[in-house]
């Protein structure tokens, strides 16, 4: 837990769509590049930055040992005091949810697996795979255990050089699933699917998937919210899972903001009337910004602002 369409597609994909006449001069009057194009692609491979990767990966494992060690202020050391990610969390917040977090899961340690490091002049890209196990501080009421955690997410980590130093000036989570499950529900083998990825206002579906052994049933609930600090608690009634799934079908959030997915379980005996065991799963939901959406929201604004007939400077 590292603290858990592309520009040039674009341009690709305008290009390609523009009448062959428009290009074809274009491209008989280019010669192929030979050393430029050589030296850009071994920009990442200069030997500076291999240092520079070595520093990182260096400066990413004593983070990762002060966060496994529940230093906060150790770990928050790191962060740029303007630090923001892509659910507009800055450091304030991210301190607050860590310190919760530790505090939930007292014996929580989390272990990375670096995929790449790019090295731009002074910012820095790190993509990785993270992972983090854990055991919640408080049993469950009526439920006698306490509850195991299991997460697993990939996302980036970007770094900027302040002075001699680096430092966290935001992260992003493409994916991530998190299983927290106490009592019979640690052994119960359960599915939570939906789409990483949805636009703005559409549709989608979220589907839950158990593998009940003999004599037991099941009831639960699926829930989606907008991510924010503090997350209120969802609200959903329970209900019974008919051949051991519930599926749910919701609209993304017309405010382009990322969701927190949740998956309720309950586990019972043969007659529902005794609590046995309870899970929840969570995932992430990314939510994209429909263009045509920002284009006539540009286009409201233009006109709230304009001056109204009659009413132009220096009219009367």
């Amino acid at each position: 837990m590292r603290f858990g369409g592309r520009l040039f597609c674009f341009t690709l994909s305008v290009a390609l769509g523009m009448p062959l006449q428009t290009v074809a001069p274009a491209a008989f009057a280019v010669e192929t590049p030979t050393t430029a194009t050589t030296d850009f692609l071994s920009e990442i491979d200069s030997k500076e930055n291999e240092q520079t990767r070595k520093d990182i990966e260096q400066l990413l494992k004593t983070i990762e040992n002060q966060w496994n060690a529940h230093n906060l202020d150790a770990v928050m050391s790191y962060y740029a005091d303007d630090y923001i990610n892509n659910d507009g969390l800055d450091k304030k917040s991210v301190t607050a949810l860590t310190q919760d977090f530790w505090k939930t899961y007292p014996d929580a340690r989390s272990s990375s697996v670096t995929r790449e490091i790019r090295v731009e002049g002074q910012y820095v890209t790190v993509e990785s795979r993270d992972t983090a196990v854990g055991t919640t501080a408080k049993e469950m009421p009526g439920i006698g255990t306490k509850g195991e955690l299991q997460s697993v997410s990939e996302g980036e980590l970007y770094l900027k050089k302040l002075g001699p130093n680096w430092r966290i000036i935001g992260d992003r989570i493409d994916f991530e699933k998190v299983r927290v499950s106490f009592g019979l529900a640690k052994q119960i083998p359960a599915m939570f699917t939906a789409p990483e990825q949805v636009k703005s206002g559409r549709q989608y579906s979220a589907k839950l998937e158990l593998a009940l052994p003999p004599g037991l049933m099941a009831v639960g609930s699926i829930t989606s919210q907008p991510l924010q600090y503090p997350q209120p608690n969802p609200t959903d009634a329970w209900r019974p899972l008919e051949g051991a799934s519930l599926e749910r079908v919701m609209p993304a959030n017309a405010r382009n903001r990322n969701e927190l997915l949740m998956a309720t379980i309950g586990v019972t005996n043969s007659a529902r009337n005794s609590l046995m065991g309870i899970a929840f799963l969570t995932r992430r939901l990314n939510v994209v910004p429909a263009m045509e959406e920002e284009a006539a929201t540009a286009s409201a604004d233009a006109k709230e602002k304009a001056p109204e007939k009659g009413h132009q400077a220096g009219d009367k």
